[in-house]
């Protein structure tokens, strides 16, 4: 069973996630794999530098991410033309990766922007206050309330995200109370993948 779990920039995904998988749950977090994807010698890599060219390069071969999302980011175009050449590639690998028995978590922040929630059996959003996000962004990636705000412009509202979905996790209050909504879903996804 795939489960895709998703939210706005900062909201507890990740933190969800592991939850699902100390329960029991096999995680794939695509962020990483868009990571993986433009490693030096891969394929995403490869076709963002023949779309963008070689001035995102560092002299390493490496991508310079912070400064190539700052390019892509400022311009709709352009993150569609990346997303063009990331999503398809990280939605095969994560299909690839999910192809086993068990519970798949599927963390991903476009699940609705990019498509995947189609191929997922069912669909989980994350909930935090708005000024939860952005501290959490600040704090844990180091970027400003501006970079923050240009990101949350290319995903769907959150409202619209949660009337998407098939169940809403609020991760706004106490982690215990993230926790026991966590436990709940995980029981009654485990006893749909048993049937």
């Amino acid at each position: 069973m795939r489960v895709g779990v998703t939210g706005i920039f900062a909201s507890g995904k990740g933190t969800v996630c592991e939850m699902f998988r100390a329960m029991g749950a096999e995680v794939i977090d695509t962020d990483i794999l868009a990571r993986e994807i433009v490693e030096p010698g891969g394929e995403g890599l490869a076709r963002i530098v023949a779309e963008f060219g070689k001035e995102f390069l560092d002299g390493d071969g490496t991508l310079s991410r912070r400064r190539f999302a700052a390019h892509v980011f400022s311009d709709p175009g352009k993150v569609k033309i990346l997303n063009g050449i990331t999503h398809p590639i990280i939605l095969d690998l994560t299909l690839k990766r999910s192809s086993g028995g068990g519970v798949y978590m599927v963390n991903t922040p476009l699940l609705f922007e990019a498509g995947f929630d189609r191929h997922m059996d069912k669909n989980i959003v994350v909930v935090a206050r708005s000024e939860q996000v952005v501290a959490r962004g600040i704090e844990r990636d180091g970027i400003t309330a501006e970079e923050i705000k240009q990101r949350l412009e290319h995903q769907i509202p959150l409202n619209e995200k949660m009337k998407m979905a098939d169940y809403v996790i609020d991760n706004s209050g106490a982690i215990e109370n993230t926790r026991r909504q966590v436990i709940e879903l995980w029981n009654t996804l485990k006893d749909m993948n048993n049937r």
